[in-house]
């Protein structure tokens, strides 16, 4: 269950692995790497819903300059 703070939904680096199904590393990865969008929170990976369904729209199929 993700964790909501003042109305934004924020999941954990488990809840995204497991939507995406991926690894906990993976995601640490991606958030280290800037592919993931997110902030530490007492020490630990958060994703805001928002953020999350940016990062599931974009469009890879067109290479990046």
């Amino acid at each position: 269950m993700p964790l909501e703070i003042s109305g934004i939904k924020l999941y954990s680096v488990g809840e995204i692995a497991e939507m995406l199904k991926s690894t906990k590393p993976t995601m640490r990865a991606y958030f280290r790497e800037g592919k993931l969008m997110g902030r530490k929170i007492s020490g630990k990976w958060y994703i805001t819903e928002d953020n999350l369904k940016k990062y599931l729209s974009e469009d890879y199929s067109v290479p990046v300059k």
